[in-house]
Parts: C-alpha cells; structure tokens; sequence
C-alpha cells in the first residue's frame, strides 16, 4: 500500500523540479535578451574637453554624434549595427585655422571622417582648404579619377558600382562599368517622361503611344535591363502624379477621374484604393493616414518617410540632420537631386551628373550636352549591391 504513495511523491518532485527548471530558463532567457536586445539609447559624456551626445536609433539603424565645445557642434551620423558598448568616442583630434575648425574623432567600434566648421557652419571636410587639408592624414582624401570615355555624345568620367538608364527620347541607355546597350521602347521621340518611375527593382514606363490615357506600363527590369508589358483593362490619365512607394506597392493619384491606384509591378496587379466617394490614403512616417481624394489632389500630397537626414539644393547643396543643424557638401550649381540612396546622393550640376559620399566627397560621373536642356526624370540609376 506505501509504495504507490511514494511513486506519486517522486512524480509530484519531479514536476517541480521541471517546473523550478523552466523558470530558471525562462529567466536566464529574459535576462539574456534584456541585455542583448537592440533599443534606442542616448549617452552623454566628455571627451578632450568636449562635450558628447552618443544616440542610437534602432529604427534606422543610426548612431548620432554631437560634439561641442566653446559654443560651437559638430554633428556626425553614421550608419552601422547595433553595438553593446556605449561612449564609443574613445578621443578627439583637433585641427584648425583661422576660419575652419575640423574634429576626427577615434573609435575602436566605429570608423569617423573628418567634420569641420566654416565660419561655425559645418562644411565636408573636401571643400576646406589645401593648407588645412595637408595637416591631416592622407588616408581621407583618396583620388578617384579614372579614364574617360564616350557613349552616343554622353562623356563617362566616374562609373562607380551602379549601373545609369539614361533616357534618350525613345527609350534607354543602360550603361554601367561593364557594359553599355540601347533599350528601344519608341518610335517618336518622347520629351515629357514625367510619370516614369522606379518601383523597387523595375523601372515602369506608361504607354506614350497613348495620348491622353493609358491602359499599358513596360516594365524594364533594372538588373538586366530586359523588358516586357503590362496591359489591363481600366484606363489611367496622364495627368496625375506618383504619391510615393510602400513595400512593393506603388500609389499613383489619377486627377482627371480623382482615383488613386494601387500598383504592384510584380504581379501585375492594380486595385483602386481611393475616389472621389471613397477617401483615399496617404502614407505619413509611420502609418497610413485617410484622408479625401480632392485633398490629396488640391494640395498635392505625398507619402512622407522619417529619415535621418535629407539633401537639400541651398546655395550649393546640403544635408540636412534630425536636430536642426545642415552641413554644406557642394558650392557647385546644383539644379536637380536625382537620386538618393544609403549614404549617396546624385545630383546635376548644368550638363554634368555627380554623386556625393562622406569618403570622396564630390566626384563627377558623366557629363551629357541634351541635360543643359532637358533633365527632368530622366536618369534613373539601379543600386547594385
């Protein structure tokens, strides 16, 4: 009779003992992901005499940098992975004349450019004199000149890993650093592109054999530059605008009959998502937002993303950060931001394409006489990774 009685009090301490186990795991598990999990943070520290703001924001997956001294910043944001470490400015280097101050700060974890103050405004550390360049390492001011070159009148200077489709009236140029081609789509010459445009990995070209609607996109593939088309059966008027992107999903807002279309390329599929009865949507920051088709149209809206920095045309060109402050990259003419992507920004500069990185700073790409005059939308330019 007692053995039964000891069996069910060996099970009842066995099922403790699993239960106790799978605490004590469960918390080790908390415990190990409270301390390895990603999360915004913001420190504040001193470093040779200079005040620090260290910030992380998980979302973009930036971290931010305020140096200050003596009533002047300098501002850094740099693109990389969430680290367990904080106060990652281990030091500061100091390097200055009498009208710019330059700070490079060192970090075991992180890899900083020089950032400088022209007459207290911050300006890339390529625009800044030869004198002061010369005090500084070599390392940051790398020569990326290459062997020009000519195709159909365009001049290549700087092909760097992207790869240009250059619209010539009829259709592409794809070019890049290993191949160039033509890309017919047309027999006329087509001057007003203004309703191409880039949805992921293709490029969506209506029907301007059309002339005042179209029921047709050809769709080129911007990795290998082939094309095919989309038809369907409804009806899109020319006169309307794209309001922006969202996964891989494109929103085009159609003024004439007051529709807004939702576009998805890769499956050739298309749905209405707004009319003039029905509000349509509008994608602010972080979430979507109703609102009425004759808004949207009367004032002209598009979807807006939150990003750390944005590029603005202002005497030249310039970044501008979250808190306020802009630093000028380019003193050149600028007249058209064409296309931002990481830490890189295309822009024109009369007849001439550039890009900008904080590693070279200026460099000019390729140059072609038929942009002094016609420029807008019409240089698309594939990321290739």
């Amino acid at each position: 009779m007692l053995k039964p009685i000891k069996n069910k009090k060996s099970k009842i301490k066995q099922k403790r003992r699993r239960i106790a186990l799978v605490m004590i795991i469960t918390l080790l598990l908390l415990s190990m992901y409270m301390v390895f999990r990603v999360k915004n943070y913001a420190k504040n520290y001193i470093r040779n005499d200079f005040k620090i703001k260290e910030e992380f924001n998980k979302d973009f997956k930036t971290y931010s940098f305020t140096l200050e001294k003596e009533e002047l910043k300098w501002h850094f944001v740099i693109e990389e992975n969430y680290k367990r470490k904080k106060k990652l400015i281990e030091e500061i280097e100091y390097i200055e004349d009498a009208d710019t101050k330059c700070v490079i700060p060192k970090s075991d974890s992180l890899s900083f450019y020089p950032q400088c103050l022209e007459n207290n405004k911050l300006i890339d550390f390529h625009l800044i004199s030869d004198e002061l360049k010369a005090k500084m390492d070599e390392k940051y001011f790398k020569s990326t000149t290459k062997e020009t070159q000519d195709y159909e009148k365009i001049t290549l200077k700087n092909l760097d890993e992207n790869t240009y489709y250059i619209w010539n009236y009829k259709g592409f140029y794809k070019i890049n650093s290993k191949s160039k081609e033509k890309i017919n789509l047309f027999e006329k010459d087509i001057y007003n592109v203004s309703n191409i445009v880039i949805v992921k990995d293709y490029l969506l070209i209506p029907d301007y054999n059309a002339s005042y609607y179209f029921n047709k996109f050809y769709m080129i593939n911007m990795k290998d530059g082939k094309v095919n088309e989309w038809e369907f059966k409804d009806s899109i008027y020319f006169d309307g605008y794209y309001l922006g992107s969202h996964n891989n999903s494109l929103f085009y807002i159609d003024k004439k009959m007051k529709i807004e279309w939702e576009l998805l390329p890769k499956k050739k599929k298309m749905r209405k998502v707004g009319t003039e009865n029905k509000e349509g949507k509008i994608w602010q920051n972080s979430d979507w937002e109703k609102i009425s088709i004759n808004k949207i149209i009367n004032d002209s809206l598009k979807f807006s993303k939150e990003q750390p920095i944005h590029y603005e045309i202002k005497e030249g060109l310039i970044i501008n950060y979250q808190n306020g402050l802009e630093k000028r990259i380019s003193k050149k003419n600028v007249k058209e931001i064409v296309a931002t992507m990481k830490n890189k920004v295309y822009y024109l500069v009369e007849d001439s394409l550039y890009y900008y990185t904080e590693e070279e700073g200026e460099v000019e790409v390729m140059s072609y006489f038929e942009w002094n005059f016609n420029y807008k939308n019409m240089i698309f330019i594939k990321e290739n990774n």
